[in-house]
């Protein structure tokens, strides 16, 4: 029970005024010794009997019905079990309209379920009712029913992944200030098991007071393209697309990598599976492509888009200085087409014109004068005392990861370190000149013996000594950083800045995105592409969400929702039956009054 008006309730104290009205008008009569009248006494006494009666049933009907009025005025609030108003709320509704619920379930999306059962949610909120609506972008944003209703409306999954976790608490957060005596967050969602991060560090933070959960039916079984990359990371002309599927569904689908509506190679695979898509573009530059598996129930996550650059395999040469082995590996890579014959990019001992890949000289006594013609041309790298040991090498060098080397010189400067062992650089660019702090010897390290020594050469061509060629992946709205050398981000035909820190927001719409170097020529590509989280489609169990969440979760059925939703029972305004209660004990007063009156007319 509770009051909406509590303040009416001192009109209580007005039930006082029929008692005292009564005691002021209590008049005993006199006694008067009349022996003629003497035989009314018996009369008397029988009618005083039923007048006490009357008159105590007028001061009863009189108190009750002030004590009626008095009560409707601070219109009191009780739980029953139908209809109903409830009292002020703070209401989060969240509607989870992430990747996943564009799922078709009975000829119908997820989606579509999800907005009717919200539509029912806001039929049962009040005009004092404060209500803050999530989306899958996990914003909490003030709205009135009517903008919620708006909302809704036009509502269609986004191509982005909703963390439930996340968004409860930040809706928590949010709604933690409101002075309303009820806080509610309502949570429509198909409870993806993926869609629950690690509970996190909560300490002096309001925890969440009270969440209701209702999910609709969902997939069993669903596929999707989990990832997809390009490989060499320059196709020339030929290449491959190596692409992992996920999901629940273990059943083989076809798969296949289009280019402009056309095929450029299929395959089958399944759940879990690796597929290689082998394929050749015969011009060059560069191009989108869609890995694609047939469609499913939940198409959203059934193609995932890829860029691949086309051009001729780099040229390269060496000298003695570089050593034998890498004469011998460049010769390998002449036979295979992946390197052409000439000087674009050259191996050496010492520096050279064009992009010069340079190696310590086997002479100690020559470091000096090469440091001397590296400060000439500008390069901030220096090459320092040798160091023995054993390490592994990390970074972006390719195949070369988890060489191990041996002997090294000491990289001394500023600039691009593209690989390392341990917290030294090994593997350094400054402009057009790359040093590699050891030599290509057995002595120096075990990667000119192993297999990893071609195809890291081939790395070094067409990758690191080509021109920049740089793929960066992100998720649909994510902050991503992007290579130093871009300026402007292609979106939809516009040419958007890039800023200083070289973080941007990718684009929420998925697909390649271009970026463009300072002189407006396209260096590297964006690629956005769905969460692969969103892919599984496995409801998260009912402790899971309440141990994840903590406070109070309750996870319910449309029906349990509904008798749940504001604080576990609907309540209902007694104002208007205690009117109708008052308006029945003023009828019988009157009437009992007025039977009264024409009894004392009465001869």
């Amino acid at each position: 029970m509770g009051f909406l008006q509590p303040l009416a309730l001192f009109g209580l104290f007005a039930t006082a005024i029929p008692p005292l009205l009564h005691l002021l008008a209590r008049r005993l009569p006199p006694v008067v010794p009349f022996p003629a009248v003497r035989y009314l006494s018996e009369t008397e006494r029988r009618h005083s009997r039923r007048l006490k009666l009357r008159n105590l049933l007028l001061l009863l009907l009189r108190t009750f019905l002030i004590l009626l009025i008095a009560l409707a005025m601070s219109r009191p609030i009780a739980r029953v079990p139908f209809g109903g108003s409830h009292e002020p709320a703070a209401l989060g509704l969240l509607v989870d309209n992430s990747l996943s619920s564009g799922a078709v379930v009975d000829g119908r999306r997820v989606l579509d379920a999800l907005a009717d059962q919200a539509r029912h949610v806001l039929d049962r909120a009040g005009d004092d009712d404060r209500l803050w609506l999530i989306l899958a972008d996990g914003l909490p944003r003030r709205a009135s029913i009517l903008e919620a209703r708006a909302v809704l409306d036009t509502l269609s999954p986004w191509p982005i992944r909703l963390d439930l976790s996340d968004a409860i608490r930040a809706v928590s957060l949010a709604m933690a200030d409101d002075p309303s005596p009820l806080h509610e967050v309502v949570v429509l969602s198909d409870l993806q098991a993926t869609a629950f991060s690690a509970t996190a560090d909560t300490e002096g933070e309001e925890t969440v007071r009270r969440v209701l959960a209702w999910t609709p039916a969902t997939l069993a079984l669903n596929r999707g393209v989990d990832s997809a990359r390009v490989q060499p990371a320059v196709w020339s002309p030929s290449g491959e697309v190596v692409a992992s599927l996920g999901g629940s569904d273990s059943t083989p689908t076809a798969v296949r990598l289009t280019m402009s509506d056309r095929d450029l190679a299929r395959s089958i695979g399944g759940r879990d599976d690796r597929v290689v898509l082998s394929g050749t573009v015969s011009q060059s530059g560069w191009f989108v492509a869609t890995v694609r598996l047939d469609p499913d129930e939940l198409r959203a996550d059934d193609t995932r888009a890829v860029a691949i650059r086309v051009a001729a395999p780099g040229a390269a040469s060496s000298n003695d200085g570089a050593g034998a082995f890498l004469g011998e590996a460049l010769a390998v890579l002449r036979q295979s087409g992946r390197v052409r014959d000439g000087a674009d990019v050259f191996f050496s001992d010492d520096v050279a014109t064009g992009v010069s890949v340079v190696f310590p000289p086997a002479d100690p006594a020559l470091i000096g004068a090469l440091n001397r013609r590296l400060d000439a041309r500008g390069i901030s790298w220096q090459f320092g005392a040798v160091v023995d040991g054993e390490w592994e090498v990390a970074g972006d060098v390719g195949p070369a990861v988890g060489s191990v080397v041996y002997r090294r010189r000491l990289l001394e400067g500023d600039g691009d370190v593209l690989g390392r062992v341990g917290d030294d650089p090994w593997l350094v660019r400054d402009g057009n000149v790359i040093l590699v702090a050891s030599r290509m010897e057995a002595d120096w390290s075990l990667l000119p013996i192993s297999a990893a020594f071609v195809p890291f050469l081939d790395f070094m061509v067409n990758r690191v000594g080509a021109a920049p060629a740089w793929i960066v992946s992100a998720l649909p709205g994510e902050v991503t950083e992007v290579p130093a050398g871009a300026r402007h981000l292609l979106v939809h035909g516009a040419s958007v800045p890039i800023p200083g820190n070289r973080r941007v927001v990718a684009p929420v719409e998925r697909g390649v995105y271009f970026l463009e170097g300072s002189q407006a020529d396209t260096i590297g590509a964006l690629e956005v592409n769905h969460d692969p989280r969103e892919t599984v489609l496995q409801q998260a169990e009912s402790r899971v969400v309440a141990a994840t969440l903590g406070g109070d979760v309750q996870v319910l059925s449309a029906q349990g929702l509904d008798r749940e939703l504001f604080r576990g029972a609907r309540r209902a305004d007694l104002a208007g039956p205690l009117l109708m209660l008052a308006v029945l004990v003023a009828l019988l007063e009157f009437g009992l009054s007025s039977a009264g009156g024409a009894a004392r007319r009465e001869p």
